[in-house]
């Protein structure tokens, strides 16, 4: 079986994605895991403090070490605030994807951040390891029309898939989404091993407010 090597490095026009540095720790805690608004629907306990958030970098650079999950930090290349987090888990031929964005004015940047997801999805689609990308959201959170807009198909309702710690719940559903490999003849002719190459697809979302989806790899 084919390998997955993602690149560590991603450019847009406006964010760079890269690994955690434990020195991404007290934005990691105040910006995204240690903020409440968006923790609330993750299976992941809102962090405490910034040694745990450093504690929870280990665990992500780990990840990258071992080639088992894969996770970025998603940098305003002009303010150097981190916006978002996206972490890939390979289980080839499919791959588990989550995200999760910061609520906090001074750090989000929802739209340059959707464009950054794209133009990673659309690489991973494009290896020939890959044929299915799929995500998993609570139905309370309010990624599901992003998702859509994204290309991911809704396949079902999971019954008590994840616990949700910040609402105080042991089990919850979730909403899968999953992206699927086109037949061979429609596939787009991207360069396997060069993220910069082709331009993301445009995604409207004004009028949506994008929460998280799973977070496996750290929770």
């Amino acid at each position: 079986m084919e390998s997955f090597n993602p690149p560590r490095f991603i450019e847009t026009e406006h964010l760079l994605l890269r690994p955690f540095a434990e020195a991404d720790a007290p934005q990691l805690y105040y910006a995204l895991f240690g903020d409440p608004a968006v923790t609330e629907w993750l299976p992941i306990k809102t962090l405490e403090s910034v040694d745990e958030a450093r504690a929870l970098i280990r665990k992500m650079l780990h990840g990258w070490e071992q080639h088992s999950c894969y996770t970025w930090a998603l940098e305003d290349k002009e303010t150097g605030y981190l916006s978002a987090i996206i972490e890939v888990r390979p289980n080839l031929p499919r791959l588990e994807l989550g995200a999760a964005i910061s609520m906090r004015n001074t750090h989000r940047r929802r739209r340059a951040g959707i464009v950054a997801l794209r133009k990673l999805i659309d690489w991973m689609i494009a290896q020939p390891s890959v044929h299915r990308i799929y995500a998993c959201c609570s139905p309370n959170a309010k990624s599901a029309p992003v998702m859509q807009k994204l290309g991911f198909e809704l396949e079902g309702r999971l019954v008590n898939w994840d616990a949700r710690p910040n609402r105080g719940l042991e089990a919850d559903d979730v909403l899968m989404f999953a992206l699927t490999r086109k037949p061979a003849a429609e596939q787009p002719a991207i360069a396997q091993n060069d993220a910069r190459v082709g331009s993301p697809r445009e995604v409207d979302t004004h009028q949506h407010e994008t929460a998280a989806l799973e977070m496996s790899c750290v929770a």
